[in-house]
């Protein structure tokens, strides 16, 4: 069943964030033919340069930020309001529920990037044939295949900012399941409650610092796999909790009068 979940998510999210995928990428490749005309005298030329500088930032800025509000929208108005009625009648657990959100949040997130990435691309003037030089791949692959810790600090730098959002997407989750709770104001009392989740953090934070073993623990090298490895265990760990507590609140506490 939460497959069909991640399927129905998918393509909700799909729906609004494709067209903005594909809008992103064609000011970006319009930006790339506007800056070769920024280098002409023609006034005219130069304002629509400009013009579609303007629109590639509006377009980058806003792929990022309905991407954020969609994800929190999903999860309010699919589990907390009036579509809770439906999704809570499914004959699947409230953890597959919040575990589909938080799968799609992360997905899209990471979709976000590459496209962002490919956008960066496409709006450089650069040089395709030396892009595809076989040559120049085959020495990059050498030098990879001769240092193989650059792939794996890569690939533990890409979790650590996966986890990093799961926590972010989490703290969110959990305010609004909290802020849910009470009869009225429920959006203020999750925006109370979401600051109150980070003051505890910052609590819990600071008194973790001066610990002895908190401090042994923050003073080990970050640049090495281990450092990596701790930050992601020190993220995960609240993150696992959060989830916990949402999925838990779902249950046993849901009020969707």
């Amino acid at each position: 069943m939460l497959t069909k979940l991640l399927k129905h998510e998918f393509r909700a999210t799909a729906r609004i964030m494709g067209p903005l995928y594909l809008v992103l990428l064609a000011v970006a490749l319009g930006f790339n033919f506007s800056a070769r005309l920024m280098d002409s005298g023609n006034f005219v030329l130069n304002m629509l340069a400009a013009l579609v500088v303007m629109a590639y930032v509006v377009a980058i800025t806003a792929v990022f930020i309905v991407a954020f509000i969609l994800m929190l929208q999903r999860f309010y108005k699919n589990l907390l309001g009036d579509e809770g009625y439906l999704m809570h009648t499914l004959p699947v657990r409230s953890w597959q529920l919040v575990l589909s959100k938080l799968i799609c949040a992360l997905a899209t997130t990471v979709v976000n990037g590459i496209v962002g990435i490919l956008a960066m691309f496409l709006m450089m003037p650069l040089n395709w044939d030396e892009i595809f030089d076989t040559q120049l791949w085959q020495a990059v692959f050498r030098n990879l295949v001769q240092q193989p810790d650059i792939i794996l600090y890569f690939l533990e730098f890409l979790l650590l900012l996966l986890v990093m959002c799961a926590a972010m997407f989490m703290n969110f989750y959990l305010a609004m399941s909290i802020g849910h709770l009470f009869s009225r104001r429920r959006i203020l009392m999750s925006v109370v409650a979401f600051f109150g989740l980070n003051i505890l953090d910052s609590v819990i934070t600071s008194t973790l610092h001066n610990m002895d073993m908190m401090n042994w623990l923050y003073g080990m090298d970050l640049s090495d796999h281990a450092g990596y490895w701790l930050g992601i265990l020190l993220l995960l760990i609240p993150t696992v909790i959060m989830f916990l507590l949402t999925s838990w609140i779902l249950k046993h506490k849901l009020n969707l009068e």
